[in-house]
């Protein structure tokens, strides 16, 4: 019901100062009134203050429609208030509004606090401490977009009858700390953008959170660019059905612990690991994949196709990663999978199921001008500066109608795996050609043209290897252990790298990596007498070629000695 507003005047002298505005709208030319009360008598406001009193049973609609919202500075519940059942979008985009204080009102009868505060961007302070959420089963975009809030204290929140916690943290982007280890998530089905745009938070505990019945983690920690941590090793993940965006842009992110998590049902993938930046190894073995299939959205901005797009695209400093596991059959959609991973030097997908794209379907969508965000093997390997190698010999091309830019800037590729499916490599792929991609076992004929970028014809073989240069390792090579029981230590050998001048020794301590020596110039290394016997440590030794360390490879070739 839509309630009459009236304006009461409090104001023993009148002003006549002349025209004064709050924003807008403009009050009065000359102000004879200096609050506006709720019929219900629920609330009253101080024009000169910018400060909403609460009082009482407050009716939501009145705050909702407050038709001075954006002259709000501050809003206080007296002693008494009671808020109501329905409290979503209760302070919604009150944007000027900088202190909320509500300490002391009533909340045991809320059960929806969806928006509650969404939009409150100039919000530096807010006072929920005395807050009852025993009955509260919504609280998706709580503190949506709160990008001023430095800090929010929700430890006390009973959330054991939330159903969605969706985005309900999103865009709080000032929040350096946010403590929800004492959060009730049992009931928990959606948890989407939950931290999304987090971005100055350092840490977050979530190892306690129960998601034995969440179905959606979409963008859930997306840009939380600051955490150089995150325990999630122990979500139950066997009812999720969305991890698109899951950790987008945790760019600071070292280590991720999936081992435990159930993907079994998840349909959506898409920019998973986008833009983590920071992770160097990524353990995806217990992944089940088979689920996961191409999504197309409609809308006015034109059609958007969604797979396994974006998966890894800026791991920049993944130096290995084993998707032999990937049933990839329902996947229509490649694009920009694996986008500037710059460090990484190979890549075996020899199990990718590639021939489920459809050009039927795509060239209808271009050729009547619907737009077409990301689709087939656009961009797929784009900017994987350092690859070398490359395994496609399962790779299905023939219903692909775009390989725009699928290889570009892999000036380091030498050695490629083709199958009988992979019909030919276009220009537009932008493979470079360098000196020539040539076919082994025929390395007089040259194989792709002699354009900037390789054109290769694939046909009438089941496999085709193709080099652009004689391939030198920049690693040590054939290592070789001798163990001394006398002095506890051991002695390394290893075979000559052509052009190296340096050579170097680290060993993983702690969680890093720690160089021992970078000054060697011979093959040989022997440990320092008098280690602990029975102790075991992760080895890397690295070569210097032409004054750049390999250390991508001499990690990914590391290996574990024992002290005798």
């Amino acid at each position: 019901m839509q309630k009459k507003r009236i304006l009461a005047a409090v104001m023993s002298l009148c002003m006549v100062a002349g025209a004064v505005s709050y924003g807008a709208p403009v009050i009065s030319n000359t102000i004879t009134a200096q609050a506006e009360t709720c019929a219900e008598g629920c609330y009253s406001f101080d024009v000169l203050t910018g400060t909403l009193t609460l009082m009482d049973e407050v009716n939501g609609d009145a705050i909702r429609d407050f038709i001075f919202k954006e002259n709000v500075k501050t809003i206080v519940a007296s002693e008494g208030t009671i808020l109501p059942e329905d409290c979503r979008n209760l302070f919604y985009n009150y944007i000027n509004c900088t202190s909320i204080d509500l300490s002391k009102a009533d909340t045991i009868n809320v059960v929806r606090m969806e928006n509650m505060f969404a939009c409150c961007s100039s919000l530096t302070s807010l006072d929920i401490s005395g807050f009852d959420t025993s009955n509260v089963e919504t609280m998706y975009f709580m503190f949506a977009e709160c990008s001023s809030l430095a800090s929010l204290d929700v430890s006390g929140f009973d959330t054991s009858n939330v159903i969605s916690m969706c985005g309900m943290f999103d865009g709080c982007s000032s929040l350096t700390s946010l403590d929800v280890g004492r959060f009730d998530t049992s009931k928990v089905e959606n948890m989407c953008s939950m931290f999304e745009g987090c971005s100055s938070l350092t840490s977050l505990d979530v190892s306690g959170f129960d998601t034995s019945k969440v179905e959606d983690m979409g963008g859930m920690f997306e840009n939380c660019s600051s955490l150089t941590a995150l325990d999630v090793s122990g979500f139950d993940t066997s009812k999720v059905t969305a991890m698109y965006d899951m950790f987008y842009g945790c760019s600071n992110l070292t280590s991720l612990d999936l081992s435990r998590f159930d993907t079994s049902k998840v349909r959506f993938m898409e920019d998973m690991f986008r833009d983590c930046s920071s992770l160097t190894e990524l353990d995806l073995s217990s992944f089940d994949t088979s689920n996961v299939y191409t999504n197309i959205f409609v809308s006015a901005d034109g059609v958007s196709v969604y797979g396994m797009n974006g998966m890894f695209a800026g791991c920049s400093n993944l130096t290995a990663l084993d998707l032999s596991n990937f049933d990839t059959g329902n996947v229509t959609n490649f694009s920009d999978m694996f986008r500037d991973c710059s460090s990484l030097t190979e890549l075996d997908l020899s199990s990718f199921d590639t021939s489920k794209i459809y050009p039927d379907f795509y060239t209808y969508l271009w050729e009547n001008s619907l737009g077409i965000s990301g689709y087939s093997m656009n961009g797929m390997f784009a900017g994987c500066s350092n690859l070398n190698s490359l395994d496609l010999r399962s790779f299905d091309t023939s219903n692909i109608i775009d390989f725009t830019d699928m290889f570009s800037d892999c000036n380091e590729l030498r050695y490629i795996i083709l199958g009988e499916n992979f019909k030919n490599v276009p220009e537009e792929a932008h493979l470079i050609n360098g000196d020539d991609w040539v076919k082994v076992g025929d390395l007089a004929k040259t194989s792709s043209g002699d354009g900037e970028y390789a054109i290769i014809e694939n046909e009438g073989s089941n496999e085709y290897v193709r080099f652009v240069y004689k391939y030198e390792p920049t690693y040590p090579t054939n290592i070789k252990v001798e163990y001394s029981k006398e002095y506890h230590q051991v002695r390394f050998t290893w075979d000559k790298v052509e052009g190296a001048d340096r050579y170097g020794i680290a060993v993983y301590l702690a969680g890093k990596w720690r160089v021992q020596t970078q000054t060697l110039t011979n093959t040989t290394y022997t440990s320092p007498k008098n280690l602990t016997p029975g102790k075991s440590y992760r080895v890397a030794i690295a070569a210097r070629v032409n004054g750049k360390w390999d250390t991508a490879n001499a990690i990914k070739h590391s290996g574990t000695v024992t002290i005798k």
